[in-house]
């Protein structure tokens, strides 16, 4: 599978490169969906996406300040973020709901990387070249479909450092939001808790006011529409309003409070709570950002994990509502949207932009029609920068660390989340787990780092080592094998004797190939008994310590208690291998056949000289794996045959008459196309000892040991024979 996906995507690069020049208004096309949808856009569609559009501006104004300052950054580069990401979104992208801008996460990775080259460039310097290569990795990605990356990037993982992360910006905001002064929040959570409880005794009681009203009434608004607005868009209009209600209210309370401020000896203003400030109006000139390879080489990890973030959250937000709505989102055109909208956004004073949740469900619940939405809501924050910028001069600050609290609570998962997690898969609550705490207590790029490294270790553990299963017939169903361990309801009862039936439910390739060959020899050695050649203890190497191997294998089998030897055990005569999960076969894991097959041999007593029969047989084999077996010898070429109407022995017919009747087919007839002893209806017996079903292969077993011992005469005193006893059918 991979090597022809592999193929494909060369092929259609190549097939790209070679037509572009002819197919470039089709490729503008593609790259553009608004020349698609505008042509046919419906005036109907024009209220909804103009009240979507100023509801979500109502609510990015005041998170965009607010995130801006999780960044470390000024005020209006949020804002800057949110124009250009909105407006850009409106001509590139395919999903209608989405939107995209400064969200939690981005922020907060953003602020690390601010914090980490302070005193060497200016924090809007850092954001800038952040976001131009941010913007170039996504938009590579997106032109060379290179999505594939995210598929390694578990959903829980996502959940554990999302949610850290969220955890991780509440705490930073706890001392401006009870007016704690002098707390650097970009420290380490421990020590800003630990800092903040020490500083307690300074803190402003204004501040505190201010911060705690406005949570309460954040919480109260929320709460009051849920329990008596639901649907009613009016009532739910108030909800999704909130933040910028209550920014608006404590703005306002703010001015009343400080506008009259005193001043000191310096003829500075003297404020009696903490405010944002001034806020330049309007927008600031282009510039292109610059960076020098040391930097670059330093950054690189966080840059890493910022794109990362970018591409995950909005991927993840914009197929949820393209599910949800029935649509079809081009995820690699979201890609080169995303990146291009970044790469532009950098040179006008933003920091990275991605697809925002909570703004995306805002405009699903105001029933946008189109991206138009995302261009209403552009221009109402070009607006708020040209004009309303005097305002956001009395913005307190208690109030924005209130908005973001709020705003990114709903970002952490509640514990029931991980206990599902726990309960379906515990390596899933595991790395879960990891990310969580790493991200909380180190960072975000280490904590997704974390919790990735640890599910890429558990994945190739879990191919290293998959699950194996000796099966057994089920007792009243002789054409369905399980492996009894998995459930004890079933009665179960022995293929027959010396025949061994074995599943694997992994690809067979380099990390797994000895260890299911050494569970093979190990389940062979418990239940057969060695046919081979017994060395006498002259001919065996000083490290053989087989005997005693076999002797504790035996034990664990059929108990401590247990004295089973060879005698006890019948001979190997084949072993059955169920390839129905196998879907691809590396050369070792070929190799690893070939030696499991030789070993087994070796310990059923085969030699040049034909005295015991012995055989080794495929089940459900997929044809790409079976073509790969077919040219590497293991198994016969299997011809395209016909199924034959041929004589089928009634299943209620005594074992008597069963073995009678595989007794007098010839060797040359099981060999060949079509033959059907046993079961109700003709099934197929392909050639190259390759079968549909275990039941086909466990009967050919029965009916080909037969026809040797007919052509070996019976040689040995334990040739291959296999007699009515050894028959399990019911």
């Amino acid at each position: 599978m991979a090597d022809r996906q592999l193929k494909q995507f060369g092929h259609d690069i190549f097939s790209w490169v070679k037509a572009f020049p002819r197919n470039t208004p089709r490729y503008v096309t593609e790259r553009l969906p608004i020349i698609k949808w505008l042509p046919k856009y419906n005036r109907t569609w024009a209220f909804r996406d103009i009240v979507a559009g100023i509801t979500v501006g109502l609510i990015v104004v005041p998170q965009g300040m607010s995130y801006a300052k999780i960044a470390g950054l000024q005020v209006q580069h949020g804002l800057y973020s949110a124009y250009i990401g909105a407006i850009f979104y409106c001509f590139m992208g395919t999903s209608k709901d989405l939107t995209i801008g400064p969200t939690a996460v981005i922020s907060l990775i953003t602020g690390e990387l601010v914090t980490e080259l302070a005193g060497r460039m200016s924090a809007p310097a850092v954001a800038a070249i952040s976001c131009l290569c941010v913007g170039a990795f996504t938009m590579i990605l997106g032109v060379l479909r290179l999505g594939i990356i995210l598929d390694f990037f578990p959903t829980t993982v996502l959940v554990g450092y999302t949610s850290g992360a969220a955890a991780t910006i509440v705490i930073q905001q706890i001392p401006k939001w009870l007016g704690v002064p002098n707390i650097n929040n970009r420290a380490p959570v421990y020590n800003i808790i630990i800092k903040m409880f020490q500083a307690f005794g300074t803190l402003s009681w204004l501040d505190l006011v201010f911060g705690l009203v406005s949570f309460v009434l954040l919480i109260a608004i929320g709460l009051a529409v849920d329990r008596w607005g639901r649907g009613r868009f009016a009532i739910q209009f108030i909800k999704i309003s909130r933040f910028f209600i209550v920014t608006v209210l404590a703005t306002a309370l703010s001015f009343a409070v400080n506008h009259n401020a005193p001043t000191d000896e310096k003829g500075n203003r003297v404020f009696k709570l903490s405010i944002v400030k001034t806020v330049p109006s309007g927008l600031p000139t282009p510039a292109v950002p610059s960076i020098t390879s040391e930097i670059f080489s330093e950054i690189a990890p966080k840059l890493f994990a910022i794109s990362i973030a970018v591409i995950l959250e909005h991927i993840a937000i914009g197929k949820a509502f393209a599910r949800k709505n029935r649509y079809q989102m081009d995820a690699n055109q979201e890609l080169v949207a995303l990146g291009l909208a970044n790469v532009t956004a950098s040179f006008f004073g933003a920091y990275a932009v991605t697809g925002s949740f909570s703004r995306s469900a805002v405009k699903f619940q105001c029933g946008v029609r189109s991206p138009f939405a995302g261009f209403i809501t552009g221009a109402l924050v070009l607006l708020a920068l040209f004009f309303l910028t005097p305002v956001f001069f009395y913005i307190p600050d208690a109030a924005l660390s209130a908005v973001i609290m709020v705003a990114v609570s709903v970002l952490i998962s509640p514990p029931s989340v991980f206990i599902q997690f726990y309960k379906v898969n515990l390596w899933d609550f595991l790395s879960s787990q990891v990310a969580l705490w790493v991200t909380i207590f180190v960072s975000v790029e280490t904590g997704i780092a974390a919790g990735v490294g640890f599910s890429l270790i558990v994945l190739l553990f879990r191919v290293a080592r998959p699950n194996f299963h000796v099966l057994r017939q089920i007792k009243d169903r002789p054409d369905v094998f399980i492996d009894s361990t998995l459930d004890s309801t079933l009665e179960t009862v022995s293929p027959p004797h010396g025949v061994l039936v074995f599943r694997i439910e992994e690809s067979t390739t380099f990390p797994n190939a000895e260890a299911f060959k050494t569970w093979v020899l190990d389940e062979t050695y418990k239940y057969t008994r060695f046919g081979g050649h017994i060395k006498a203890a002259s001919e065996k190497l000083w490290s053989d310590d087989m005997d005693v191997h076999v002797r504790n294998l035996r034990k664990i089998a059929h108990g401590a208690d247990s004295n089973v030897t060879d005698d006890d055990l019948p001979k190997l005569r084949a072993v059955v291998l169920d390839f129905s999960a196998v879907n691809s076969i590396d050369s070792t894991g070929l190799q690893g056949l070939f030696d499991l097959r030789d070993l087994l041999k070796d310990y059923a007593g085969v030699t040049d000289e034909p005295s015991t029969f012995f055989e080794v047989h495929f089940v459900g084999i997929q044809s790409s794996i079976l073509h790969v077996l077919e040219l590497s010898g293991i198994t016969r070429p299997v011809a395209p045959i016909a199924l034959q109407k041929v004589e089928v022995l009634d299943h209620a017919a005594s074992e008597d008459e069963i073995v009678s009747e595989t007794a007098k087919k010839s060797h040359t007839d099981i060999g060949s196309a079509a033959v059907s002893v046993l079961g109700q209806s003709p099934f197929l017996k392909e050639a190259g000892l390759v079968h549909l079903t275990i039941r086909d292969a466990v009967d050919s077993v029965l009916i080909r040991s037969q026809s040797w011992e007919n052509d070996h005469g019976n040689k040995g005193s334990d040739s291959g024979s296999i007699s009515k006893t050894d028959i399990h059918y019911v």
